[in-house]
């Protein structure tokens, strides 16, 4: 309780290392690991006091307020705008290393081979795509002719009653975190779900962390800055998050179709290039 008191106030106890409130999800313990060997490495203690959990929208207002100190998000329009104004830090380190640019449907079983003529991006408009609201993907979609409907329940699966309605066709999520977590966590309560075994869509998509823009944050951005810095030049940050994550294995993308389309808001370009070799690059046929 006193940590938490703290952390709220912004004042840590005499002696004792900073308290913040960094965000904590189950598909994000390999962001949060690297987070603190980061921190670590560069020179800050701290402890870590889980973050509220809310939507985009929510999780923006908290970081750029100064009440979360660090997140691990998306890039998106609204949050490089913010640190452009001066209102949010960004640290261009690719924690998924592009793996969540690969999108595979989510989709009920007894339509387990809608998509196997499916070839290009122009034939997945024949399909209803679900997002939750707020996210980037809603309108890297729509771009690329998509039909695609925001919807607010998801974390559960919920999106599988509204496929069995005929509302929704396919619910996109990343590839690696669907199959590892995400598809096994949808079908506790909902069985029905599975992912399509044709299609994988591609786009530039990368999960970077993002610091608080006030004053007491300083601190905690340069150490983060530092230890990133040390972490990817000694090969720690690969081997912490092989520790965590894995690639696809070979055969998830030798038998699916991979579909390219465009981010309307940046392109890998906006991953340093010193950075740029943690990006996964599946092997050439």
């Amino acid at each position: 309780m006193l940590v938490l008191v703290l952390a709220l106030s912004g004042l840590p106890a005499a002696g004792a290392p900073p308290v913040l409130v960094v965000q904590n999800e189950a598909h994000l313990q390999h962001a949060r690991a690297l987070v603190g060997a980061a921190l670590e490495i560069g020179g800050m203690s701290a402890v870590f006091v889980d973050a509220p959990k809310g939507n985009e929208r929510r999780n923006l207002h908290m970081i750029s307020a100064g009440h979360t100190h660090i997140d691990m998000m998306p890039a998106t329009p609204a949050r490089l705008r913010l640190v452009r104004a001066g209102r949010l830090r960004m640290i261009p380190v690719p924690l998924d290393r592009g793996l969540l640019g690969y999108r595979v449907n989510l989709l009920l079983a007894s339509q387990r081979d809608k998509l196997a003529r499916v070839r290009t991006a122009s034939d997945l408009r024949g399909f209803n795509m679900g997002q939750n609201i707020g996210w980037m993907d809603v309108e890297i979609y729509r771009h690329a002719g998509i039909p695609t409907k925001e919807i607010k329940d998801w974390a559960d699966g919920e999106f599988a009653l509204q496929m069995e309605a005929g509302l929704l066709d396919l619910f996109p999520l990343g590839l690696e975190e669907t199959l590892t977590h995400f598809l096994p966590h949808f079908r506790k309560t909902y069985p029905q779900l599975t992912v399509d075994p044709h299609l994988i869509v591609r786009y530039p998509w990368f999960r970077f962390v993002w610091v608080s823009p006030k004053a007491d944050a300083d601190e905690v951005h340069a150490a983060l800055r530092r230890g990133f810095d040390r972490l990817i030049a000694s090969g720690e940050f690969l081997r912490i998050w092989s520790r965590y994550r894995r690639p696809p294995a070979a055969d998830v993308l030798r038998d699916r179709v991979i579909i390219d389309i465009d981010n309307p808001f940046y392109g890998p370009g906006l991953v340093p290039s010193a950075w740029r070799h943690l990006l996964f690059r599946p092997e050439v046929r």
